[in-house]
């Protein structure tokens, strides 16, 4: 895939407007950090620079961005605050992989890009469950037919943990399990606004990490809604061709946010070993044999790591990774690239020292806020058990799982 002077002049362009929000969003990091609380304020400044619309069209009123724009921008903002660059990547993973799989020449697709973007509405989803301990297989939230005054639709009920944004929300992207009009059991995907009566947010996010996301419970209780919100089913099991678009949007995307995390620490541990002079030395301890060594680790990571995101995500631009054997190359891009970030912020604090662990320094944020990146799906184990069989030649449903 050959980069256009137009796509480079565009992504210089969202790089140039995200690297003012990232400056602005880092003086307050600290400040939610410490008092758990939601940065209104910066959600604010992202929908008035358009940023909440990234990967829709301009011509539907978004920003223009692609996949690798994308990876680009998140990496960037998370350097400034990663919690806020992490809530919103579950917006705009979201809207990016729907807009992929709603055909744009699609009148209905293209008008509920347009109402995204004009609105600047906020979508989050409703995915994961304590109960399965993850996002696939049969979510235990129910979605029962159920026609109300001669219009169809269906009753909701359960409950959703990691609901980023949950104070902003507009629309809730929810799974269930379901049936399709002949009563075969299928996975359900709603659309369901806010004002829905029976939808209400449990504040249950108290965390040692990306405290300011505001990840808290969305609880579902006889929620009712017409069969239009039902946008998509899909088969029972582990994931199918559909995943990969979403997957490659979201592996992609929030490898970039701790990819970012990870330059955030690294450029604070570079600039304390030049400025570090023990009174027993002539010289800062950049010249310390030592940390030169972890500042080689740490650009072989990075350099490492940020390849293998731009490059899945070329190869999805260009058409590649369509096919379900293709899921273990997406899914290796978030494995490889948020295991690297955790190594590169262990190798940064270990160039700073003893007061990486201060409070006054962001340091300890970014220590604290890398280690969540592997447990995002797909998780450590999982990725390497579908990466493993894909490598063997094992399809990923095979029975018994193991032996």
């Amino acid at each position: 895939m050959t980069t256009t002077a137009t796509e480079t002049d565009r992504r210089q362009r969202l790089l140039e407007l995200t690297a003012t929000l990232a400056d602005d969003f880092a003086t307050r990091a600290d400040e939610h950090d410490r008092e758990n609380s939601f940065p209104f304020e910066n959600f604010d400044a992202l929908k008035q620079a358009n940023y909440t619309s990234l990967p829709i069209p301009e011509e539907l009123g978004g920003l223009g961005g692609d996949l690798l724009d994308l990876c680009a921008c998140q990496e960037r903002l998370a350097q400034g605050d990663a919690s806020t660059a992490l809530a919103v990547n579950m917006h705009l993973f979201a809207i990016g992989s729907m807009a992929e799989q709603m055909a744009m020449a699609n009148p209905t697709g293209m008008l509920m890009a347009g109402m995204m973007a004009q609105q600047r509405w906020i979508i989050g989803g409703g995915f994961t469950e304590a109960e399965i301990g993850g996002n696939w297989g049969f979510p235990t939230t129910k979605a029962v037919r159920e026609d109300r005054d001669g219009i169809a639709g269906f009753m909701l009920n359960g409950r959703k943990t990691f609901t980023s944004m949950a104070p902003i929300i507009d629309f809730f992207a929810i799974n269930t399990s379901t049936t399709d009009e002949d009563g075969n059991a299928v996975i359900g995907m709603f659309t369901v606004p806010r004002a829905t009566p029976g939808i209400e947010i449990i504040e249950t996010w108290d965390t040692m990490s990306m405290r300011a996301t505001a990840s808290h419970d969305l609880v579902i209780n006889d929620a009712w809604v017409p069969a239009a919100s039902l946008v998509g089913m899909r088969q029972p099991g582990d994931a199918d061709v559909g995943a990969n678009i979403i997957l490659s949007w979201f592996c992609c995307s929030v490898a970039s946010v701790y990819l970012g995390v990870a330059v955030g620490a690294r450029d604070f541990a570079y600039q304390w070993a030049k400025t570090r002079r023990p009174v027993l030395f002539e010289r800062p301890i950049s010249h310390f044999p030592g940390v030169q060594f972890h500042a080689a680790d740490i650009e072989v990571e990075l350099v490492a790591a940020r390849a293998v995101i731009r490059q899945t995500a070329r190869e999805w631009l260009g058409g590649g990774l369509r096919e379900r054997d293709d899921l273990a190359r997406i899914v290796m891009a978030k494995y490889v690239a948020t295991n690297a970030a955790v190594r590169v912020v262990d190798e940064a604090m270990g160039i700073v020292g003893a007061p990486g662990i201060f409070r006054r320094h962001p340091m300890q944020r970014f220590y604290r806020d890398v280690r969540p990146g592997p447990f995002h799906p797909m998780t450590n184990d999982v990725a390497r058990e579908l990466i493993g069989k894909a490598a063997l030649g094992i399809p990923m449903e095979f029975e018994p799982r193991w032996g």
